[in-house]
């Protein structure tokens, strides 16, 4: 009698142990956690983003029009406020990034580290997206007339375009990652 209860709370205690290694194993929860911040700060940068770039089409559109330096004066109190919300959004990107390169640092399957770490890369160049945008209202600030402004606008917008391009790329890769292993995502 005494032999089986010592063999049996033996192995109750090997398989606690077994469980509590198995738990220790993967850091998914923690992980999911970071994946969870990331995907916050990303919902609040993509609304800023949307702000952001509409107030800027507003703003161009102003400046582009404005007939003298009044005109030119309102559009430039718009891109304070269009600096503002890009500088939020990139920010965002970057935060989002940064914890989903961090989730992919962590004991987790392979393919959520390859996931999580294409993630972290396309956010991070988001966030130099946003930077690159900012260039188009900070040039209105800094421009002495339109024509100086538009000779800067040009030159944003070929850096900012090269940057999304980056962006996107990244962005396919993470989702041809996500759909060749679907099933592997929904189980974390």
């Amino acid at each position: 009698m005494m032999k089986a209860r010592r063999l049996g709370l033996l192995t109750l205690l090997a398989l606690a142990l077994v469980g509590a290694a198995a738990c220790k194993f993967y850091e998914t929860d923690k992980a999911n956690k970071l994946v969870e911040a990331a995907n916050a700060a990303i919902t609040e940068a993509n609304s800023k983003w949307q702000s952001g770039t509409s107030k800027l089409d507003q703003m161009q559109d102003a400046a582009l029009k404005a007939e003298d330096e009044e005109g030119l004066e309102k559009a430039r109190g718009d891109a304070k406020t269009v600096i503002a919300d890009l500088e939020k959004a990139r920010d965002g990107f970057n935060e989002g990034g940064n914890k989903f390169l961090e989730a992919a640092k962590m004991k987790v399957p392979d393919k959520l580290k390859e996931y999580w770490e294409a993630k972290g890369q396309e956010m991070k160049k988001r966030g130099e997206q946003a930077t690159a945008l900012l260039a188009d209202p900070q040039a209105l600030l800094d421009s002495q007339n339109r024509e100086d402004y538009k000779t800067k606008a040009v030159e944003a917008e070929k850096k900012f375009q090269t940057v999304k391009k980056e962006a996107d790329d990244l962005e396919t890769k993470a989702n041809k990652i996500y759909e060749e292993n679907k099933a592997m995502f929904k189980q974390s």
